[in-house]
Parts: structure tokens; C-alpha cells; sequence
């Protein structure tokens, strides 16, 4: 795996622990690595009278990325949201962790999805990472 996507990886679900911790919900944000390789966060900024559906908060995450990341503003970007996948048929859902990614030099990333529970107040557990086809969330 590409070490900007890896790094983008961590920092996401640490991030993602943490959100769950403090409110047991999941709202979608992205983070993305400069051109040093640091990793930074990013959340759309909402208001909380006209708060927009999740779809609208990654469409809207994800065009920025992709324009910072054609403009060669960014090298690598990964939009983070919470979903429940069916991994088995007849099985119950599972709520993952999924983190669809873009790097400047690489096409056709998988879609990245870990299976969380929430345990307690800031008691968090993960599963297994697997990757699936990202066309799955479109």
C-alpha cells in the first residue's frame, strides 16, 4: 500500500475513533497529505439550521479533494464516512469505517472499510480492514 494512503488510513480511523467515542455517530470529513507527506484533517464547516444530508457532505468533501488534488495542491486524499455493509447473505450488517481514497499517482483505489462496534462511552472496537470496489458507494 502507498504510504500517503496508509498514513491517510491511520490518521482517518484514529479520527473516526475519536468522533464515535465523544457521540456514537459518525459524520463524514476527509483527510488529506501535502506535499511534505503530512496528513491533515478536513471537515465541511455545517449549519447546524440547514444541516445537509451525508451524500451531499462527501460529494461536496470529495469535489474539493479532487480539485486541490488536479491542481497538484495535494498528493493524496481519503473521504471518510460511516455505512453498514451486508458481508454475508442472510447475515446481519455490520457498520464499518469506509475510507475511499485518491493519490496523484495512483488510479483505481479500492474503497478501504473497517467493521466497528461501539462498546460504551469512548470504548471503541475494530475489526479487520478489507477492501471492496468503491463503485459500491456511488
Amino acid at each position: 500500500m502507498n504510504p500517503e494512503i496508509k498514513s491517510i488510513i491511520n490518521h482517518s480511523l484514529e479520527y473516526a475513533e475519536d468522533m464515535l467515542g465523544q457521540n456514537s455517530e459518525l459524520h463524514p470529513f476527509a483527510a488529506f497529505t501535502d506535499k511534505k507527506g503530512q496528513v491533515h484533517p478536513l471537515e465541511m464547516e455545517i449549519d447546524n439550521k440547514n444541516i445537509p444530508p451525508n451524500g451531499k457532505i462527501i460529494e461536496t468533501l470529495w469535489d474539493y479533494c479532487k480539485t486541490e488534488l488536479d491542481e497538484r495542491k495535494i498528493t493524496a486524499f481519503g473521504i471518510s464516512f460511516e455505512s453498514a455493509l451486508q458481508l454475508e447473505e442472510g447475515a446481519d450488517s455490520v457498520d464499518v469505517v469506509v475510507i475511499i481514497p485518491d493519490h496523484i499517482d495512483e488510479g483505481g483505489l479500492p474503497a478501504y472499510c473497517t467493521p466497528f462496534k461501539v462498546l460504551g462511552e469512548e470504548n471503541i472496537e475494530f475489526g479487520e480492514m478489507f477492501a471492496v470496489d468503491k463503485k459500491f458507494f456511488n
